[in-house]
Parts: structure tokens; C-alpha cells; sequence
């Protein structure tokens, strides 16, 4: 069966903010010497660096945004390898394999997660019955820390993410089955793919989804994968629009970070 969302046909609003720590083996010249040629040469990638401090003689602490087709780990490879050969004649070998990186937004996961648990709530259906319905179609994973880091092969990451998909001329859907099947398909490819699915805000004309993927997941495909199990419950009818909305969160928010470097 041929994807009906794929990403030639489908576009996408997002805010995917990323905090990246390398670690050198020695001490690492100052971001003053080497930033902006490292901000020009990662743009080619994808990355774009919005920050970066030395937080110690062998540690830089990085803030970074990224469209929805890169991976924490295209990130890592990105920064990590454009960087070595900035410093290649000073420091041929300049840092360590280990690595953190971290998904970060404007709201941490707490804060996310209370968000999109009030959907209900924020979007009441005029029928009683129809709200109860939609009410008891949520889904909560309280075992899910989606602030906490995994750890890879090299390093820890944390790719937290939250996902939006809204339905195609505004249509609300209120048939308990269908919803039934939409929020078992979602929980069903979340256990095939080792995703963290923490929580499902199901409406009767979008969905928020809250889940953690792994280290060398963009958002892009997992967008593209919900968003085409979702169809075939519809037997594969465009339900949904052709676009949606990824952000990052994280144990922290952006001005952590800002506050910390400034």
C-alpha cells in the first residue's frame, strides 16, 4: 500500500530547538575564534546554531534549530564534524566520542504535558454525551518521563517531541469506533517503533500527540508515519490536511539556556 502523506506532498510548521554538548579530549580554543565559520558551514546541513558557549576548557554547550527532516544524530554529526576540521591544524583529533544532546522548547514537558491533557477541556463539544465520549478516548502513559535522557552508543540524547495533525476542511469526527481505532493504531505503532508515547490529546478535529524517539529519528518521518496509520483507519482517505506541526520540549525550556549563556 503506497503512503498517502509523504514528504513531497506534505508540509510542516515546527520550532525544533536542540541543546548539544561536545566534549574534547583537551582544551578547546575559545567559540570566539571559530563560531561564525562553524555557524556558516552547519546551515549547509541543515543546522542552524543559534548559540554556543565554552562551559569549561573542554566542554561547548550549543543551541541549536533544525527543520523537521534532521535527527539528533545529523545534529551531532553535523556540528561535531564541521568543527574538527575548523580545528583540524590546531587539535587533529579534538574530541571525544561522547555527546549530549537534548530536545528543548518554549514550555518544559511538564507544562506540555498539563497542556495537552486540558484539550478536552479547551475545546468542549456542545453535546454532554459527545464530550463524555471524547473524554474517555484520552490516553496517558504515567510510566513515560519524557524529561529523562536514554543513552546510546555514544552519548545521551533526548528527542522529545510533540505533534499536531488537524483534520482536512475542519471536519470533526465523533463516531466512537473510528476515534477507538485512531488512538489504538497510534499506541500500536508507537510499541513498533520503540517510541515513548506519553500522551494522546484526542479531539474530534485534531490530535496532539506527546512521545520520545530515538537518537536517529527527525520528526519528519515520524509525522509522515503516525500521519499515514492514522488514514488507514479511514481506508486511506485524506482525513487529515496535508501538513502538521512538530516541536521539541525537554526537562528544561529555551530560557534556561539563554539565561545561562548570557
Amino acid at each position: 500500500m503506497q503512503p498517502l502523506y509523504t514528504a513531497e506532498n506534505t508540509n510542516s510548521a515546527y520550532q525544533l530547538n536542540w541543546s548539544l554538548s561536545l566534549f574534547g579530549k583537551a582544551a578547546l580554543p575559545s567559540k570566539e575564534i571559530w563560531f561564525n565559520a562553524l555557524s556558516v558551514a552547519t546551515e549547509a546541513d541543515g543546522v542552524r546554531l543559534l548559540s554556543a558557549e565554552n562551559r569549561s576548557d573542554n566542554t561547548v554547550q550549543f543551541l541549536a534549530s533544525t527543520k523537521p527532516q534532521s535527527s539528533p544524530s545529523d545534529i551531532v554529526q553535523s556540528v561535531k564534524g564541521r568543527l574538527q576540521y575548523l580545528l583540524r591544524d590546531q587539535i587533529p583529533s579534538a574530541f571525544r566520542r561522547n555527546y549530549y544532546i537534548s530536545s528543548v522548547g518554549d514550555a518544559k514537558s511538564t507544562v506540555l504535558d498539563q497542556y495537552v491533557a486540558g484539550q478536552t477541556e479547551k475545546h468542549p463539544m456542545a453535546a454532554q454525551n459527545v464530550q463524555s465520549r471524547i473524554a474517555g478516548m484520552q490516553f496517558c502513559d504515567a510510566s513515560i518521563d519524557l524529561s529523562k535522557p536514554m543513552i546510546g552508543t555514544y552519548g545521551q540524547y533526548l528527542n522529545s517531541l510533540q505533534m499536531v495533525f488537524e483534520n482536512a476542511e475542519g471536519w470533526h469526527d465523533v463516531s466512537e469506533d473510528r476515534l477507538s481505532r485512531v488512538r489504538q493504531i497510534i499506541v500500536a505503532s508507537a510499541k513498533k517503533k520503540s517510541w515513548r508515547l506519553s500522551r494522546i490529546g484526542l479531539l474530534s478535529n485534531h490530535i496532539h500527540i506527546l512521545l520520545g524517539a530515538g537518537v536517529t529519528e527527525p520528526p519528519q518521518s515520524i509525522a509522515l508515519s503516525l500521519m499515514n496509520n492514522i488514514a488507514y483507519v479511514y481506508e486511506m482517505k485524506p482525513i487529515l490536511k496535508y501538513s502538521f506541526y512538530a516541536g521539541t520540549f525537554g526537562s528544561y525550556d529555551r530560557g534556561v539556556i539563554w539565561q545561562n549563556q548570557s
